[in-house]
């Protein structure tokens, strides 16, 4: 790599950042406007990130690294996400400890070490949004809850109106009778729970029709 300071140094390796976030976001776009989801969307960001920091390692490293590179990080990189697929965060953490190994490796090889630093840089910030997506993603999952409202044929022994001062209390009971389920918080299931309890039945009737409300926890 060039001689350059250590503020310059703090620039590039911001821009291998913004490589990865870009990657992301473009793979992200161009996955959903072409395919239909899936692993393929996830996996379009590589191939990305691989071409674009080939073209910066080129722009900012001395020696000449060859369109081999971008096979060799690709490469890399599928392999990793697929390792640490089944771990949210496991591919983030998988990148640095190959980063430590890969910097005692190639310690005295400037060239190699530049290319590692980018590279892990770069995927680690893919790996890192991935991967925190899917833990926020699993958190917001163990904290929900689905209501439901069944139509029953007949009416039932036990149920009590639904008035529409009850349903601007509690909307969730409102969303769910008229798009049979939706998802709601803990809290607000447990609220929804409670005023159902204190009515003495998950029967009830609004206008005509009788329903049973369900309730699924995460």
């Amino acid at each position: 790599m060039n001689s350059t300071t250590n503020k310059e140094k703090w620039w590039i390796n911001l821009i291998f950042l913004f490589v990865g976030i870009i990657s992301l976001f473009t793979g992200f776009f161009i996955g959903n406007e072409l395919l239909d989801g899936g692993l393929l969307v996830m996996l379009l960001p590589l191939p990305i990130c691989s071409v674009l920091l080939h073209l910066v390692i080129k722009y900012y490293g001395t020696e000449k690294y060859s369109f081999t590179f971008v096979f060799v990080t690709l490469a890399a990189s599928i392999i990793i996400f697929l390792i640490g697929y089944i771990v949210p965060l496991g591919a983030f953490f998988l990148l640095l400890i190959l980063f430590a190994i890969g910097s005692i490796i190639f310690k005295n090889d400037r060239h190699k070490k530049f290319a590692l630093t980018a590279f892990t840089i770069s995927f680690a910030t893919i790996f890192l949004i991935f991967g925190a997506t899917f833990a926020l993603a699993g958190y917001n999952h163990n904290n929900s809850a689905e209501i439901s409202a069944d139509l029953l044929q007949t009416a039932p022994d036990e149920f009590f109106v639904l008035t529409e001062q009850d349903l601007d209390e509690y909307p969730a009971i409102r969303y769910a009778i008229t798009n049979q389920s939706t998802t709601i918080n803990n809290d607000e299931d447990m609220r929804t729970t409670n005023f159902l309890r204190e009515k003495g039945s998950y029967n009830v009737k609004y206008g005509d029709r009788y329903y049973r409300i369900f309730f699924v926890t995460a």
